[in-house]
């Protein structure tokens, strides 16, 4: 078992694609796990297309060193379209009454229609949101054995997310973790038993160490102070509208990068934002630069908050004129991060009873609107996305330990550490 050193920012995606292109942000491009696309005018959060990574990929590596090489990826993120062999990512069907359905997006497309039959759709309630359970990842990794068993690609990608839930709800060293390490120890332990009975070598490796938090930090609402973001009411709620904003924070965990349209004002955003309590540093030109983060996706300014301190993208002034995103589980509407998510207001009181009427309307197929996510910040226990304080950093695990040539590897270096599981020596210098 050796310290991983993550990228900045440590999140997911940026994670993930440094893993697979041995590159960092400033090169592959995946500057957080969403961004304000300036070409589209929109924050666009967990994106699903594999074309965002604008570098090659370990599959070309691994295909350049052997043709027959295949590549199966499970629930990793920005998991559509790629050059891998097989997929499975959840996606979530769309219908035009507003309803948004679980369901899943496999490649080939063929793929689905027996998986779902063996194995059950995706647990979308179970892997995001306030039900949370060790469900979904047990799912993926059913579907993972499913898949070794009919197809055996030389790489097979797992992603269990199970971990990023308790540090968050309760925090990384509350002892409602112990519950969680077993739930998950357990499906980790049958994925390891079931690959090497079939010759399989195994990695584990985590994106990120979560570390406590207890003040969330509000850069929009500083910026709506100022007056620079772009506000339209719509039925008595207030809408933002990022890309017209003079000043606008994509908040993303402990990291924010801000937008600012007019370069004469950047300084003064930037002052203004390091004056804020809880936040550490703004990276400019240089710093970004300095963080591999100068990428064209990335915020004129990228905020990184205090140790204790995590962003939220609120922009509202007064709870009643939130959007009708605030209060729900839309990962896809929301112009940033937001894991309160996780969390049912505590506030609902007599109103769970309303709460039961709209799952059973949903389940009728009927339209309806679950409002019953917290806008607390404090309930926030844990975050990520900081280069880590000791002892709270990601690790990686193999039994091939001759392969690793430090007790700390960097994320940049994972792509060629695969490339020495897959050929059994370390790749050239």
């Amino acid at each position: 078992m050796v310290s991983l050193q993550p990228v900045l920012p440590a999140l997911n995606c940026t994670m993930q694609a440094t893993f697979l292109t041995g590159k960092y942000p400033s090169e592959h491009g995946v500057v957080a796990d969403g961004w304000l696309h300036r070409e589209l005018g929109e924050v666009r959060f967990w994106p699903q297309t594999d074309g965002l990574v604008q570098v090659p990929q370990i599959w070309d590596a691994a295909r350049s060193l052997d043709p027959s090489f295949t590549c199966a990826r499970v629930c990793w993120f920005m998991n559509m379209y790629s050059k891998a062999d097989y997929a499975i990512t959840p996606q979530p069907s769309f219908t035009s009454d507003g309803r948004v359905l679980p369901d899943v997006f496999t490649e080939p497309l063929h793929l689905r229609k027996p998986l779902v039959k063996a194995l059950g759709n995706f647990p979308a309630y179970d892997y995001w949101g306030p039900s949370y359970s060790i469900r979904s990842s047990e799912w993926i990794a059913d579907v993972a054995m499913w898949l070794e068993e009919r197809h055996s690609p030389t790489l097979s990608l797992v992603f269990l997310p199970h971990l990023d839930y308790t540090p968050h709800t309760f925090g990384p060293d509350a002892k409602e973790i112990h519950k969680s390490l077993q739930e998950i120890d357990a499906v980790v332990g049958r994925l390891i038993a079931f690959y090497e009975a079939r010759g399989v070598r195994v990695i584990i490796l985590s994106e990120f160490g979560a570390t406590p938090v207890s003040r969330p930090v509000h850069l929009n609402r500083l910026f709506r102070q100022r007056g620079w973001l772009a506000i339209r009411e719509e039925e008595g709620r207030d809408q933002v509208y990022p890309r017209g904003s003079a000043a606008f924070a994509v908040a993303d965990m402990q990291v924010a990068h801000i937008y600012v349209r007019d370069p004469a004002l950047v300084d003064e955003v930037k002052a203004l934002v390091e004056a804020e309590p809880g936040v550490a540093q703004v990276l400019d030109a240089e710093g970004k630069r300095a963080h591999h983060l100068d990428h064209p996706r990335s915020g004129e300014l990228v905020a990184l908050a205090e140790p204790d301190a995590w962003f939220t993208y609120f922009y509202w002034l007064d709870e009643q004129r939130a959007p009708d995103y605030a209060r729900t589980v839309d990962i896809y509407r929301k112009p940033g991060y937001d894991p309160l998510e996780m969390f049912l207001d505590p506030k609902l009181g007599l109103r769970m009873l309303d709460v039961g009427g709209s799952v059973l309307k949903e389940k009728l197929g009927l339209r309806t609107r679950l409002e019953v996510v917290s806008m607390d910040g404090s309930l926030l226990k844990g975050a990520h996305g900081l280069l880590p304080e000791p002892g709270r950093a990601p690790i990686l695990m193999t039994r091939s330990a001759e392969l690793l040539e430090a007790d700390t590897l960097h994320a940049t270096q994972v792509h060629d550490l695969i490339l020495a599981h897959l050929t059994g020596q370390q790749a050239a210098a």
